[in-house]
């Protein structure tokens, strides 16, 4: 590929090899190229190492623009070079370059259409005409703060605060760049992003999700049927009997090969069966695009072909092992290799790895041909695949407003000799923040109460946060001081799940007319959300819909009143007496005269009292909302609605008498200064409490 770019023949290379060390691997190479070549042909295919010989240009397509401006930051080979030149004779064409002393190369290239561009300039140059529009000296300067630590997981910490005093100069986070030189370096940075701030450019490799893991795992047992490739097929949740009824060495075509998969449940995307009697969609598979995208083609390539059923697998591992998977979590700050910053510019820039080996990295390319060949062959030498690099890194740093570089020393490692050329000095030992590594709490099991600083008007409040606080400030201080998080719980939380399916259920309609129209909905959401077919969910589903019948029912009666549905999970934020609040409220419902604000209840609610013991009340989660939406909507009444007793709505009352004791409250919080973690008196809040064992209290086994 990279020959037929640079137009290069192989006789050319054996000229180059003067030495004849190639001289046998060169003519294997050209009889591969010659048989791959007839394959394709034979097959109705190409391959991109081709389309320099065999191309033509879509005419009409370019005429349709009277201008086209490419903005380069990269080296081009021949062929792109002639394939620009090819297009600039059918339109305009324009091209901006910086110009540096790291890609002296490329300008040779264009020098020797006849553009003599000057160095470490901005040019803008007309390709049809080949001469130069606009020349504007790059006159950027590189300062930037260089550290060095000892570890490189220490990097991770200098990383995270140096981002922070960037944010707190006044960057925007999302004008934040962190490069990874070396990408998988990008695993340890997701462990200790925490908060999820970070957003990864270059997505997150299919190849560490389970759908691959539990192939690759089949695909162990089958080489070895080994103890322990049993055990992890066992953990993978997979049956070994029902595997074992299929022999690895059992020969099909690639369609019987995903039929088998199917059946094993270890399809990832939307699988048809071929069979006519389960001619239907998979309803145990997630639905990735991508993995289906892959098996499209690979069914396609492999369609006249019969392997073993193990043989198919590696085929399809080697093909999933590819496939990256976009970063969902949505961070702020974004995280990219170095190839990504082309064409892209941030105010703030943290560099990881600057060490020698790594910044410049090399390419797999130059492990073939030596440099000597390939200079004189005329194709692209490792010193020339290493200035581009640094030509990257140079204009990524030059315009940055503040930039740091990190690099580490374990192992006898060396900063990478490229900081020099930059023109930046020695590095400067930093202390790590190891807390932001490892905030583990104390062993140790203190007696006296914790005493903390306390600011309520430096923290945005919620409901919950404000009845742990009021009901006891050990919890508050193990949970959002000491941000202690409970163990997560592997079952399905019924309570959440039917939140999702209710918020889903009104996404496309404000209100059903019949419990039948209901019932399809909610069947429909079922499938969708939760789509096992193993019997446990089976029969949770079954449950759910009998237990939901007088739910049902109540929301028809509760729409033929004339009330419709105008929010679901709103997120709602205000000032509340001073301190900040936040809220999420389930469901907003409105007639022609009156708003009701529901909170879906699947467990038991406590009747509403007849006067309030203000020593006894710590929940004031309708009373925050009711104020919250205060002059956004008229007449606002507040209910728990029921979910598994009929559908019931338990208005709230005594509202004004709450909202006294949520202010005398708000009052006192921002009179304190300083919080004792005290332990609770009221010894029945912790039978369900996560820090139960922590506080030496419930029953210990």
């Amino acid at each position: 590929e990279e020959m037929m770019g640079e137009h290069i023949e192989f006789s050319a290379l054996s000229q180059a090899d003067a030495y004849v060390e190639f001289e046998s691997h060169l003519q294997i190479l050209e009889t591969l190229l010659e048989n791959y070549s007839k394959l394709l042909d034979a097959k109705g295919l190409t391959d991109r190492a081709f389309i320099p010989s065999g191309y033509r240009l879509n005419s009409g397509f370019l005429q349709s623009y009277d201008r086209i401006e490419i903005h380069l930051e990269g080296y081009l080979s021949r062929f792109e070079l002639e394939l620009l030149e090819a297009i600039s004779s059918q339109t305009e064409l324009v091209i901006h370059y910086a110009t540096s002393r790291f890609n002296l190369k490329m300008q040779d290239r264009f020098g020797s259409l006849g553009i003599s561009m000057p160095n470490d300039s901005m040019v803008s140059l007309d390709m049809r005409k080949r001469e130069i529009l606009t020349v504007q000296s790059n006159t950027a300067q590189i300062d930037a703060k260089v550290y060095v630590v000892k570890e490189r997981q220490e990097q991770i910490a200098v990383a995270f605060v140096e981002i922070e005093q960037m944010v707190s100069s006044g960057i925007a986070p999302e004008d934040i760049v962190l490069i990874l030189p070396d990408e998988e370096f990008k695993e340890q940075f997701i462990l200790f992003d925490t908060h999820n701030n970070l957003n990864f450019a270059m997505g997150h490799n299919y190849s560490r999700k389970r759908g691959y893991k539990s192939l690759e795992a089949l695909y162990g047992y089958w080489q070895r049927y080994d103890e322990q490739s049993r055990y992890l097929l066992g953990r993978y949740g997979f049956d070994i009997e029902r595997i074992d009824e299929f022999g690895a060495t059992h020969r099909c075509g690639v369609g019987g090969f995903f039929e088998v998969l199917h059946r094993l449940e270890m399809i990832d995307f939307a699988y048809v069966c071929e069979q006519a009697h389960s001619a239907t969609e998979s309803k145990s598979q997630s639905h990735n695009e991508q993995v289906h995208e892959r098996y499209m083609h690979f069914s396609q390539i492999f369609d006249s072909r019969e392997l073993s059923l193990k043989e198919w697998l590696f085929l399809w591992l080697k093909t999933l092992s590819k496939i990256t998977i976009d970063d969902l979590h949505g961070g702020k700050i974004t995280v990219m290799g170095v190839l990504e910053t082309r064409g892209v510019s941030f105010e703030g820039v943290v560099i990881v790895d600057f060490n020698d080996g790594i910044v410049p990295a090399t390419s797999a390319k130059d492990q073939f041909l030596n440099s000597t060949v390939r200079a004189f062959a005329d194709l692209p030498t490792r010193g020339d695949r290493e200035a581009l690099q640094k030509q990257y890194y140079k204009r990524l740093l030059e315009q940055s407003t503040q930039s740091v570089i990190l690099y580490s020393n374990s192992d006898s490692k060396l900063v990478s000799k490229f900081l020099y050329e930059l023109g930046l000095g020695d590095a400067v030992t930093t202390s790590v923040p190891h807390t932001l590594l490892y905030a583990q709490p104390s062993q140790i099991v203190e007696e006296i109460d914790p005493i903390v600083e306390f600011d309520a008007t430096a923290v945005v409040w919620s409901a919950s946060r404000l009845q742990t606080y009021l009901g006891c400030k050990r919890k508050y201080y193990y949970r959002y001081i000491q941000k202690i998080k409970p163990k997560r719980d592997t079952e399905l939380n019924e309570g959440a799940f039917l939140h999702s399916i209710l918020e889903h259920l009104y996404q496309e309609q404000d209100s059903y007319r019949s419990k039948d129209e209901l019932y399809r909905r909610f069947d429909i959401l079922l499938g969708e959300l939760l789509p096992y077919s193993d019997s446990k969910t089976a029969y949770q589903k079954l449950l759910w819909r009998e237990k939901l019948s007088g739910f049902m029912q109540a929301q028809i009666e509760h729409f033929e009143a004339d009330w419709r549905v105008v929010a679901r999970e709103m997120d709602i934020v205000g000032s509340i007496g001073g301190p900040e609040f936040r809220g999420r409220i389930d469901r907003i419902d409105q007639n022609a005269t009156d708003t009701l604000v529901l909170d879906y209840k699947s467990g038991t609610v406590p009747k509403e009292p007849k006067s309030l013991n203000p020593d006894k009340v710590v929940d004031f989660q309708m009373s925050i909302y009711r104020l919250l939406l205060e002059g956004r909507y008229q007449n606002i009444r507040l209910a728990f609605l029921k979910i598994f007793e009929d559908g019931a709505m338990q208005e709230v009352s005594l509202l004004e008498e709450r909202e006294e004791l949520l202010s005398e409250h708000i009052i006192a919080l921002k009179q304190t200064k300083s919080l004792i973690a005290a332990k609770c008196e009221e010894l029945s809040r912790c039978r369900y409490c996560e820090f139960t064992l922590m506080c030496g209290r419930g029953d210990y086994l």
